[in-house]
């Protein structure tokens, strides 16, 4: 793992990091051929030139950015309960940890849907 992503984990709190190892652990696993780079100030996983996966901690939620915007309407549409958004972005609540299958499709629907 390069040494800005590894300084980006250190930086969340305890349930941040609980969030971000999951999900960065479930796509390197799943999907070893994707590159996990630093860009942006931000970890993401690079589908794409365009599409991404970007992986970020708050005080309250870990996101997962894409720039796959009709994925992220179509899960707003979803209205899943406690789940917030962004123009890019799906904020699952740290302590809705049920919510953490959610997290994973959202990275399988965006990465096939955008694998090439």
């Amino acid at each position: 793992m390069l040494e800005a992503i590894k300084n980006y984990r250190e930086s969340l709190d305890e349930i941040g990091k609980w969030w971000f190892d999951e999900v960065s652990n479930y796509v390197n696993k799943k999907y070893p051929g994707l590159n996990f780079v630093y860009s942006y100030q931000r970890p993401m996983f690079k589908i794409t030139k365009d599409i991404f996966l970007m992986l970020g901690g708050g005080k309250n939620h870990f996101s997962i950015y894409t720039t796959d915007f009709n994925y992220v309407n179509m899960v707003r549409n979803e209205k899943i309960k406690g789940v917030k958004f962004g123009k890019s972005a799906v904020l699952f609540p740290h302590d809705r940890k049920d919510l953490l299958d959610r997290a994973y499709q959202m990275c399988d629907d965006v990465i096939k849907r955008n694998l090439k």
